[in-house]
Protein backbone atom coordinates (compact mmCIF):
# COMPACT_ATOMS: atom_id res chain seq x y z
CA UNK A 1 0.00 0.00 0.00
CA UNK A 2 1.53 3.63 -1.16
CA UNK A 3 1.98 5.99 1.64
CA UNK A 4 -0.55 8.47 0.67
CA UNK A 5 -3.10 5.30 0.54
CA UNK A 6 -2.21 4.72 4.55
CA UNK A 7 -2.35 8.64 4.98
CA UNK A 8 -5.83 8.66 3.36
CA UNK A 9 -7.16 5.75 6.10
CA UNK A 10 -5.52 7.21 9.04
CA UNK A 11 -8.13 9.33 11.16
CA UNK A 12 -7.00 12.82 11.50
CA UNK A 13 -6.01 13.27 14.97
CA UNK A 14 -7.20 15.49 17.70
CA UNK A 15 -4.39 18.42 16.88
CA UNK A 16 -5.25 18.38 12.81
CA UNK A 17 -9.52 18.55 14.12
CA UNK A 18 -8.83 21.99 16.04
CA UNK A 19 -6.84 23.25 13.20
CA UNK A 20 -9.54 22.22 10.87
CA UNK A 21 -12.07 23.81 12.50
CA UNK A 22 -10.05 26.90 12.65
CA UNK A 23 -8.99 27.18 9.44
CA UNK A 24 -11.60 25.78 6.93
CA UNK A 25 -14.86 25.64 9.63
CA UNK A 26 -17.69 23.77 9.35
CA UNK A 27 -21.95 24.67 8.51
CA UNK A 28 -24.43 24.52 10.86
CA UNK A 29 -27.44 25.78 10.71
CA UNK A 30 -26.70 27.23 6.79
CA UNK A 31 -23.63 29.22 7.85
CA UNK A 32 -20.23 28.60 8.31
CA UNK A 33 -18.40 28.60 11.36
CA UNK A 34 -15.03 28.98 12.34
CA UNK A 35 -13.65 28.79 15.49
CA UNK A 36 -10.06 30.33 16.98
CA UNK A 37 -8.26 29.09 19.86
CA UNK A 38 -9.91 32.09 21.79
CA UNK A 39 -13.09 30.81 21.22
CA UNK A 40 -12.56 27.15 21.75
CA UNK A 41 -10.88 27.84 25.33
CA UNK A 42 -14.19 30.14 26.40
CA UNK A 43 -16.27 26.72 25.05
CA UNK A 44 -14.05 24.10 27.20
CA UNK A 45 -12.10 26.18 29.80
CA UNK A 46 -8.92 25.22 28.89
CA UNK A 47 -6.48 28.07 28.19
CA UNK A 48 -6.18 29.80 24.63
CA UNK A 49 -2.21 29.49 25.09
CA UNK A 50 -2.25 25.78 25.88
CA UNK A 51 -4.66 24.79 22.71
CA UNK A 52 -2.69 27.28 20.67
CA UNK A 53 0.83 25.38 21.86
CA UNK A 54 -0.93 22.07 21.64
CA UNK A 55 -2.80 22.23 18.20
CA UNK A 56 1.11 23.29 16.94
CA UNK A 57 2.13 19.77 18.27
CA UNK A 58 4.58 21.63 20.89
CA UNK A 59 3.26 20.16 24.18
CA UNK A 60 1.35 17.52 25.10
CA UNK A 61 -1.75 17.97 27.66
CA UNK A 62 -3.00 16.42 30.33
CA UNK A 63 -5.36 13.18 29.58
CA UNK A 64 -8.47 15.70 31.22
CA UNK A 65 -7.74 18.72 29.12
CA UNK A 66 -7.53 16.47 26.07
CA UNK A 67 -11.41 14.69 26.90
CA UNK A 68 -13.03 17.76 27.14
CA UNK A 69 -10.89 19.15 23.88
CA UNK A 70 -12.21 15.76 21.91
CA UNK A 71 -15.68 16.02 23.58
CA UNK A 72 -16.32 19.71 22.46
CA UNK A 73 -14.52 19.02 18.91
CA UNK A 74 -16.93 15.82 18.50
CA UNK A 75 -20.46 17.66 19.39
CA UNK A 76 -19.17 20.77 16.86
CA UNK A 77 -18.09 18.13 14.04
CA UNK A 78 -21.52 15.69 14.99
CA UNK A 79 -23.58 18.84 14.66
CA UNK A 80 -22.18 19.45 11.12
CA UNK A 81 -22.33 16.03 9.74
CA UNK A 82 -25.90 15.62 10.94
CA UNK A 83 -27.09 18.85 8.92
CA UNK A 84 -24.40 17.28 6.17
CA UNK A 85 -26.84 14.10 6.16
CA UNK A 86 -30.19 16.60 6.06
CA UNK A 87 -29.49 18.80 3.41
CA UNK A 88 -27.61 15.52 1.43
CA UNK A 89 -24.09 17.83 1.24
CA UNK A 90 -21.29 15.92 0.90
CA UNK A 91 -18.72 17.39 3.00
CA UNK A 92 -15.06 16.16 2.50
CA UNK A 93 -12.77 15.42 5.11
CA UNK A 94 -10.92 18.41 5.95
CA UNK A 95 -7.09 18.29 4.72
CA UNK A 96 -4.91 19.49 7.94
CA UNK A 97 -3.49 22.93 6.89
CA UNK A 98 0.40 22.81 7.08
CA UNK A 99 1.75 24.67 9.85
CA UNK A 100 3.39 28.04 9.18
CA UNK A 101 5.55 29.14 11.63
CA UNK A 102 6.35 32.93 11.87
CA UNK A 103 10.19 34.72 10.73
CA UNK A 104 10.23 37.84 12.28
CA UNK A 105 10.06 39.51 16.20
CA UNK A 106 6.88 41.63 16.17
CA UNK A 107 5.25 43.79 18.66
CA UNK A 108 4.49 41.32 21.44
CA UNK A 109 0.97 42.31 23.22
CA UNK A 110 0.87 40.90 26.65
CA UNK A 111 -1.43 41.14 29.09
CA UNK A 112 0.92 43.83 30.86
CA UNK A 113 1.49 45.37 27.78
CA UNK A 114 -2.43 46.13 27.61
CA UNK A 115 -3.05 46.77 30.93
CA UNK A 116 -0.28 49.91 30.76
CA UNK A 117 -1.79 51.16 27.83
CA UNK A 118 -4.92 51.19 29.55
CA UNK A 119 -3.66 52.83 32.57
CA UNK A 120 -1.91 55.42 30.31
CA UNK A 121 -4.71 56.20 28.89
CA UNK A 122 -6.81 56.50 32.34
CA UNK A 123 -4.05 59.30 33.45
CA UNK A 124 -4.74 61.11 30.53
CA UNK A 125 -8.35 60.99 30.83
CA UNK A 126 -8.14 61.97 33.86
CA UNK A 127 -5.62 64.42 33.54
CA UNK A 128 -3.10 63.05 36.47
CA UNK A 129 0.07 62.54 36.80
CA UNK A 130 0.99 58.94 37.06
CA UNK A 131 4.70 57.12 37.41
CA UNK A 132 5.59 54.09 36.04
CA UNK A 133 8.53 51.97 37.12
CA UNK A 134 9.89 48.70 36.30
CA UNK A 135 13.36 46.69 35.53
CA UNK A 136 15.36 47.49 32.76
CA UNK A 137 14.12 45.83 29.73
CA UNK A 138 11.07 44.84 31.05
CA UNK A 139 8.84 46.72 28.46
CA UNK A 140 8.26 50.50 29.77
CA UNK A 141 9.89 52.20 27.04
CA UNK A 142 8.28 50.12 24.21
CA UNK A 143 4.64 50.69 25.87
CA UNK A 144 5.23 54.52 25.83
CA UNK A 145 6.36 54.64 22.89
CA UNK A 146 3.43 52.15 21.46
CA UNK A 147 1.38 54.71 23.32
CA UNK A 148 2.36 58.01 21.62
CA UNK A 149 2.08 56.05 18.40
CA UNK A 150 -1.64 55.73 19.07
CA UNK A 151 -2.61 58.72 20.63
CA UNK A 152 -1.99 62.44 19.14
CA UNK A 153 -0.27 65.13 21.26
CA UNK A 154 1.35 62.84 23.48
CA UNK A 155 5.08 64.10 23.91
CA UNK A 156 7.68 61.77 25.08
CA UNK A 157 10.63 63.18 26.48
CA UNK A 158 14.23 61.33 27.18
CA UNK A 159 16.11 62.02 30.15
CA UNK A 160 19.81 62.37 30.36
CA UNK A 161 22.21 62.27 32.83
CA UNK A 162 23.99 65.85 31.83
CA UNK A 163 20.39 67.45 31.70
CA UNK A 164 20.76 71.20 33.44
CA UNK A 165 16.96 72.63 34.22
CA UNK A 166 17.93 74.85 30.97
CA UNK A 167 17.90 71.33 28.82
CA UNK A 168 14.78 70.25 30.19
CA UNK A 169 12.53 73.27 29.54
CA UNK A 170 14.38 73.21 25.98
CA UNK A 171 12.96 69.48 25.66
CA UNK A 172 10.02 70.28 26.59
CA UNK A 173 9.46 73.28 25.06
CA UNK A 174 10.90 72.27 21.58
CA UNK A 175 8.68 68.87 22.09
CA UNK A 176 5.25 71.06 22.13
CA UNK A 177 6.35 74.11 19.81
CA UNK A 178 6.63 77.03 22.70
CA UNK A 179 10.16 78.15 21.60
CA UNK A 180 10.68 81.25 23.74
CA UNK A 181 13.62 83.02 25.22
CA UNK A 182 15.22 81.98 28.37
CA UNK A 183 13.56 84.52 30.49
CA UNK A 184 10.14 83.65 29.56
CA UNK A 185 10.54 79.92 28.70
CA UNK A 186 8.54 78.66 31.78
CA UNK A 187 5.58 80.86 31.37
CA UNK A 188 5.27 80.43 27.56
CA UNK A 189 5.54 76.02 28.34
CA UNK A 190 3.04 76.70 30.70
CA UNK A 191 0.37 79.40 28.39
CA UNK A 192 1.44 76.11 25.32
CA UNK A 193 0.11 73.17 27.84
CA UNK A 194 -2.72 75.37 29.46
CA UNK A 195 -4.55 75.99 26.01
CA UNK A 196 -3.90 72.14 24.66
CA UNK A 197 -6.15 70.21 26.89
CA UNK A 198 -4.89 67.25 24.11
CA UNK A 199 -1.02 67.49 25.45
CA UNK A 200 0.20 64.64 27.79
CA UNK A 201 4.30 65.05 28.82
CA UNK A 202 6.20 61.40 29.21
CA UNK A 203 9.58 61.63 30.80
CA UNK A 204 11.13 58.75 29.85
CA UNK A 205 14.23 57.62 32.27
CA UNK A 206 13.27 60.12 34.23
CA UNK A 207 15.52 58.88 37.48
CA UNK A 208 18.24 60.61 35.80
CA UNK A 209 16.54 64.19 36.30
CA UNK A 210 17.73 63.49 39.57
CA UNK A 211 21.55 65.22 40.43
CA UNK A 212 22.28 66.90 43.93
CA UNK A 213 18.65 68.43 44.17
CA UNK A 214 15.14 67.45 43.13
CA UNK A 215 14.27 70.95 41.24
CA UNK A 216 13.85 69.02 37.79
CA UNK A 217 11.37 67.44 39.48
CA UNK A 218 9.76 70.50 41.51
CA UNK A 219 9.22 72.19 37.83
CA UNK A 220 7.35 69.26 36.73
CA UNK A 221 5.23 69.45 39.78
CA UNK A 222 4.65 73.02 38.80
CA UNK A 223 3.54 72.49 35.03
CA UNK A 224 0.93 69.95 36.18
CA UNK A 225 -0.56 71.50 39.30
CA UNK A 226 -1.03 75.14 37.11
CA UNK A 227 -1.71 73.78 33.30
CA UNK A 228 -3.06 70.24 34.70
CA UNK A 229 -1.39 68.66 32.18
CA UNK A 230 -1.29 64.88 32.46
CA UNK A 231 2.29 63.91 33.09
CA UNK A 232 3.90 60.04 33.69
CA UNK A 233 7.58 59.51 35.26
CA UNK A 234 8.99 56.89 33.79
CA UNK A 235 11.74 55.20 34.70
CA UNK A 236 13.47 52.01 37.01
CA UNK A 237 13.16 51.39 40.81
CA UNK A 238 15.69 53.58 41.35
CA UNK A 239 13.27 56.26 40.49
CA UNK A 240 10.06 55.46 43.11
CA UNK A 241 13.02 55.90 45.75
CA UNK A 242 14.03 58.94 44.88
CA UNK A 243 10.43 60.24 44.32
CA UNK A 244 9.58 58.73 48.22
CA UNK A 245 12.62 60.16 49.97
CA UNK A 246 14.64 62.65 47.95
CA UNK A 247 17.82 63.53 49.55
CA UNK A 248 18.11 65.34 52.78
CA UNK A 249 16.50 68.61 53.20
CA UNK A 250 15.36 68.26 49.42
CA UNK A 251 12.21 66.34 49.39
CA UNK A 252 9.10 65.28 46.82
CA UNK A 253 6.48 65.19 48.93
CA UNK A 254 3.97 67.34 47.38
CA UNK A 255 4.67 65.39 44.36
CA UNK A 256 4.95 61.93 45.34
CA UNK A 257 1.32 62.23 47.09
CA UNK A 258 -0.42 63.20 43.75
CA UNK A 259 1.00 60.82 41.61
CA UNK A 260 -0.35 56.88 40.70
CA UNK A 261 1.60 54.64 39.76
CA UNK A 262 1.60 51.69 37.39
CA UNK A 263 4.24 49.12 38.30
CA UNK A 264 5.54 46.60 35.16
CA UNK A 265 6.44 43.05 36.53
CA UNK A 266 7.46 41.51 33.36
CA UNK A 267 5.84 38.85 30.98
CA UNK A 268 4.70 35.70 32.19
CA UNK A 269 5.77 31.70 31.56
CA UNK A 270 2.83 30.99 29.93
CA UNK A 271 2.64 34.15 27.67
CA UNK A 272 6.52 33.53 26.34
CA UNK A 273 5.25 29.81 25.93
CA UNK A 274 2.44 30.89 23.28
CA UNK A 275 4.14 33.37 21.95
CA UNK A 276 7.36 31.18 20.83
CA UNK A 277 4.58 28.40 20.07
CA UNK A 278 4.09 30.49 16.75
CA UNK A 279 7.85 29.90 15.79
CA UNK A 280 9.84 26.95 14.55
CA UNK A 281 11.65 26.47 17.94
CA UNK A 282 12.84 23.34 19.17
CA UNK A 283 11.35 22.44 23.07
CA UNK A 284 14.87 22.81 24.57
CA UNK A 285 15.71 26.34 23.52
CA UNK A 286 11.57 27.76 23.56
CA UNK A 287 12.41 26.47 27.33
CA UNK A 288 15.62 28.78 27.82
CA UNK A 289 14.19 31.35 26.38
CA UNK A 290 11.53 31.48 28.26
CA UNK A 291 13.61 32.22 31.24
CA UNK A 292 15.45 35.12 29.72
CA UNK A 293 12.41 36.77 28.98
CA UNK A 294 10.87 36.11 32.05
CA UNK A 295 14.56 37.34 33.97
CA UNK A 296 13.64 40.85 34.97
CA UNK A 297 16.49 41.42 36.84
CA UNK A 298 19.03 40.87 33.86
CA UNK A 299 17.15 42.56 31.15
CA UNK A 300 13.66 40.49 30.72
CA UNK A 301 11.93 40.64 27.42
CA UNK A 302 14.75 43.47 26.03
CA UNK A 303 17.36 40.43 26.45
CA UNK A 304 14.96 38.19 25.26
CA UNK A 305 13.97 40.12 22.22
CA UNK A 306 17.58 41.07 21.15
CA UNK A 307 18.84 36.94 21.38
CA UNK A 308 15.83 35.86 19.84
CA UNK A 309 16.07 38.18 16.88
CA UNK A 310 19.58 36.82 16.23
CA UNK A 311 18.54 33.19 16.39
CA UNK A 312 15.30 33.74 13.72
CA UNK A 313 18.42 35.35 11.05
CA UNK A 314 20.83 32.71 11.86
CA UNK A 315 18.15 30.17 11.31
CA UNK A 316 17.06 31.65 8.23
CA UNK A 317 13.97 30.24 7.97
CA UNK A 318 14.54 26.83 9.95
CA UNK A 319 14.43 25.56 13.07
CA UNK A 320 15.78 27.54 15.89
CA UNK A 321 18.26 24.60 17.35
CA UNK A 322 20.84 25.01 20.88
CA UNK A 323 23.27 25.46 18.43
CA UNK A 324 21.83 28.87 17.08
CA UNK A 325 20.92 29.73 20.26
CA UNK A 326 24.32 29.34 22.16
CA UNK A 327 25.37 31.27 19.51
CA UNK A 328 23.45 34.18 19.50
CA UNK A 329 23.58 33.94 23.74
CA UNK A 330 27.59 33.99 22.45
CA UNK A 331 27.20 37.11 20.77
CA UNK A 332 25.40 39.07 23.32
CA UNK A 333 27.66 38.27 26.01
CA UNK A 334 30.99 39.45 23.78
Amino acid sequence: MEAREILAQRAPSLEERINALRDKGVVIGGTTYRYNFAQISAATGVSRSMISMFANGNIRIKPEQQKVLEDWVSDIERQAQEEAIETGAVEETPAPAPQTFKRSIELYQTHEFTEALGLLEWTRDNRKMCVMVGYPGIGKTTVIREFAKRVPDVHVIVCRSTMRMRDLLDSIAESIGASASNDERVRRIQRELAANRDAMLIFDEADHLYGWDVKKFEIIRQLWDETNTPIVLVGPPRLEEILTHGSGRSNLSQLYRRKYEIKLTGIKPDEVRAILAQYDVEPRVAAELTLIATDTRHGGMGNFIEIFGMCLEAAAGGTVTQEILAGAKCYKLQ
